[in-house]
């Protein structure tokens, strides 16, 4: 089916169930980032493959509205589809409910899956929807009429995560979660989010693709009472015989018991933000039992143990980088694809024992495709890579011992002035913020200046975060704090504590040419005077030396720039020998 033919068969299920508006979210019954295949439903319609989007179908027009990270790529994947692109956050451009306010008439129906729209999401959109005389139903999935071919629930291998690598067992985590239940009265908690599902119990699954996540559900008993809701239940049993009294059903019995726990008068929380409108109503209703998780503060500040193992990986991640680089020299005169170059990294970074999957899918963007900040090089339609320009290069690897995401742009010929300007302006960021202090309770929307600072003196920007917390062997993205200029942003006003991972990551693009962008992970550590912090920049990989214009970088950022190329040199010259070796000791000379 062509996307004109999907929108109208949901146009016939609107007409059938009185709907005249039908919101389709990216997300799943979990609020993941990247849904498993079967909860894909925005792309199946639409053709737009970018991580972030809500598309709205009313029974006249269809519109998808995205950020400026998708807006060349869904130009592209949306052309003929009869869908309009709506540029969030530029301006005369509305929000998706304002739209749906002003578009739509008095008494009229906006539909939403309630299984994948959480309970936090519901009640914002009723509220916007009822000021405008118009209604909210949310117990309509139309997908399973008009998707014929639509994936199963994910039922893929799991396993434990050993506290060698993660250093805490299982059972501390669960005693943390039951004693903060405790203190709060709550009888039973609903873990729903699949990272903290997967933190908590240190299991590890394979459900969806770049993250080691199993699809189920948790309900902590604060008596011991535990239930998980999983289509791999088999998988679980080893790991299940350690709690005599847990419960294992299966995935879609997760209501069920949660209808038969509220039936018994029993306390019951869960987040709104991560729990859907399906599982929220289940377990009391939208205004019953709200509390935010207390998971992703827990998970985002890393024991010692995962950060010794961090720091280890990331040498072993540099080497896969290394090898591509060199490679990827000696291939360019015989032809290469971007495509090419992701898989040769894959296999790579495969080389290391611990190793289990890229992170994300890589960004391989050449010369202007480098400009499309979120750009996937397909096997067909990937651009040959040349001994000229540059090339734009974001990934990461998952391993048992943790996660990676690092972005270097490499010369492949001899840059222009410009280019060479542009690259330093976003290094000259890079350091700013790397070489922060800041005292305790800072957040990321106060620091995010600090890179834009040089591009912005020249009156240039980009259009993206600075930076994201990164899980450890979980997801490449994950909360709650991160580096943004948006003041309206949750994980910009969070403070940042000492043991969280974040991606400093400025860039800068210009459409149609060449993208920049320079990468590395941070740990907040404490600093020798009391109530202030720092960033320990972790990543070891060199930086492309021939695109940097050295009149532009104070002493101080020629300092942090060569203190950093011999920390490179340090971390990594140990796993390395003859010519490899002599490769990173040239690429770390200094400045």
């Amino acid at each position: 089916m062509t996307a004109p033919e999907k929108l109208n068969a949901l146009r016939q299920q609107m007409l059938e169930y009185q709907l005249d508006a039908y919101v389709i979210p990216s997300t799943d019954p979990h609020q993941s980032e990247y849904p498993a295949p079967r909860w894909a439903a925005r792309e199946w319609v639409s053709g737009f493959t970018g991580s972030a989007g809500t598309l709205v179908v009313t029974l006249h027009e269809a519109r998808l509205w995205t950020d400026s990270r998708y807006f060349l790529q869904a130009e592209e994947e949306l052309a003929g589809t009869g869908i309009q692109l709506m540029r969030l956050k530029t301006p005369h451009t509305p929000e998706y409910a304002d739209w749906l306010t002003e578009h739509l008439l008095d008494g009229q129906t906006v539909g939403v899956d309630g299984r994948v729209f959480s309970a936090r999401a519901a009640r914002s959109l009723a509220k916007k929807l009822k000021g405008a005389d118009l209604h909210l139903k949310t117990d309509h999935d139309l997908f399973g009429f008009v998707w014929k071919d639509r994936p199963d629930l994910p039922n893929r291998p799991v396993s434990e995560h050993l506290a060698d690598f993660s250093g805490e067992r299982w059972e501390g985590r669960l005693r943390q979660l039951t004693d903060w239940m405790t203190e709060r009265q709550l009888d039973y908690y609903l873990v729903s989010a699949l990272d903290e599902l997967a933190w908590l119990l240190n299991l590890r699954g394979t459900d969806i693709d770049f993250n080691p996540l199993m699809v189920g559900y948790f309900v902590a008993g604060r008596r011991g009472d535990h239930a998980v809701f999983a289509e791999q239940n088999e998988a679980l049993a080893p790991w299940a015989e350690q709690l005599p009294e847990l419960k294992r059903l299966p995935y879609r019995e997760a209501a069920n018991y949660l209808r038969h726990l509220n039936a018994r008068d029993a306390d019951i929380g869960f987040d709104p933000g991560t729990t859907s409108v399906f599982l929220a109503t289940a377990a009391g209703g939208l205004e019953a039992g709200g509390v935010e998780s207390p998971i992703p503060h827990w998970k985002a500040k890393k024991n010692p143990t995962a950060l010794a193992h961090l720091r280890e990986v990331m040498a072993h991640d540099a080497v896969a980088l290394l090898r591509l680089r060199r490679w990827l020299d000696g291939a360019l005169d015989g032809g290469v694809t971007e495509y090419q170059i992701g898989k040769r990294l894959a296999a790579f970074r495969a080389e290391y024992p611990h190793y289990v999957s890229e992170s994300f899918n890589p960004i391989v963007g050449y010369n202007d495709n480098g400009a499309i900040v979120h750009y996937h090089a397909a096997p067909d339609t990937a651009a040959q890579v040349r001994r000229a320009g540059i090339l734009l290069l974001d990934s990461g690897g998952q391993y048992q011992n943790g996660t990676t995401d690092i972005t270097r742009t490499f010369a492949l010929g001899d840059p222009t002035e410009e280019q060479r300007r542009h690259f330093t302006l976003v290094l000259q960021g890079h350091i700013d913020l790397a070489r922060a202090r800041f005292p305790a309770g800072t957040s990321g929307v106060q620091l995010d200046v600090l890179a834009r600072g040089p591009l912005w003196s020249e009156q240039l920007n980009y259009g993206h975060g600075t930076g994201h917390g990164v899980g450890f062997f979980l997801n490449v993205h994950e909360g709650p704090a991160g580096i943004s200029p948006n003041p309206k942003s949750p994980a910009a006003q969070h403070p940042l504590e000492p043991g969280m991972v974040l991606s400093n990551e400025p860039g800068y693009y210009r459409t149609g040419e060449y993208g920049i962008r320079t990468e590395n992970l941070v740990v907040v550590q404490e600093s020798e005077q009391e109530g202030w912090l720092y960033f320990e920049t972790i990543t070891l990989f060199p930086i492309d030396r021939r695109l940097i214009d050295p009149t532009l970088l104070t002493t101080e950022q020629r300092n942090w720039l060569n203190d950093y190329h011999r920390r490179v040199l340090e971390g990594v010259a140990p796993l390395l020998e003859g010519e490899e070796l002599e490769w990173i000791q040239e690429a770390c000379v200094e400045l």
